[in-house]
């Protein structure tokens, strides 16, 4: 009996160090994430399954400014994940094109950074159509600790051309590499912009027109 015992505390202390570890992983190091919407085609495609890395751009202790910073910057160019004031329960994944102090512009679905326009070979447009309320932006000026950001896919996408910057604060992480991706094509019908909920398990809804299937060509594809 007492032997039993032992092993049943064994197993319940393993099982408690590997649910710690897991909560350990998932809120400071890496976490995954599933894409539904087509926002960042083509960069990424609905039901994409992301592993996010929240270790770079997490806050660390530094004795010699004697407070708390991130590893590193946030770079331009960057695919980051992060919470969206308006719906705090939701992840947004958008690429970022502008950081403090930058003077952003958007003149004919082209984006101008301080002056200049930004080269992005990322950047996909759908629509030949020029919508003033879109594809237009006057010259803004990003404030210290906040971030514009835009989806790749420019003509579908709600982004900091529609709701504003990013607080830096809000930014969890940065888009590491495509784990696993399912679905019936290129892409799927979704509603614009969200990202949602960590993604544990291997699996996907179907998409629109057809069941899923595995996106072999796509597996551990660096995100860029």
């Amino acid at each position: 009996m007492k032997r039993r015992r032992n092993l049943l505390r064994d197993y319940f202390e393993a099982a408690l160090i590997a649910v710690m570890l897991s909560l350990f992983v998932r809120t400071f190091l890496f976490e995954a994430f599933r894409i539904p919407t087509p926002s960042m085609e083509s960069t990424l495609l609905v039901g994409d399954h992301l592993i996010v890395d929240k270790f770079a751009l997490a806050p660390r202790f530094d004795f010699e400014e004697g407070g708390v910073l991130p590893m590193r910057q946030i770079r331009r160019g960057e695919v980051v994940i992060f919470k969206f004031e308006r719906e705090p329960e939701k992840d947004y994944v958008k690429r970022v094109v502008g950081l403090p102090g930058d003077e952003i512009k958007v003149e004919n679905k082209l984006l101008f950074v301080n002056g200049k326009q930004a080269v992005e070979p990322y950047a996909h447009h759908t629509d030949p159509e020029v919508v003033p309320e879109r594809d237009f932006l006057p010259a803004v000026k990003i404030p210290p600790g906040h971030y514009f950001v835009m989806g790749d896919n420019r003509d579908n996408s709600a982004d900091s051309r529609e709701w504003g910057f990013v607080p830096r604060w809000l930014i969890r992480g940065r888009a590491l590499f495509v784990y696993w991706s399912a679905g019936s094509g290129a892409g799927s019908e979704g509603a614009v912009g969200a990202f949602s909920g960590a993604a544990g398990a291997a699996s996907s809804k179907p998409a629109a027109g057809g069941p899923a299937r595995t996106r072999w060509d796509r597996t551990f594809r660096a995100i860029r």
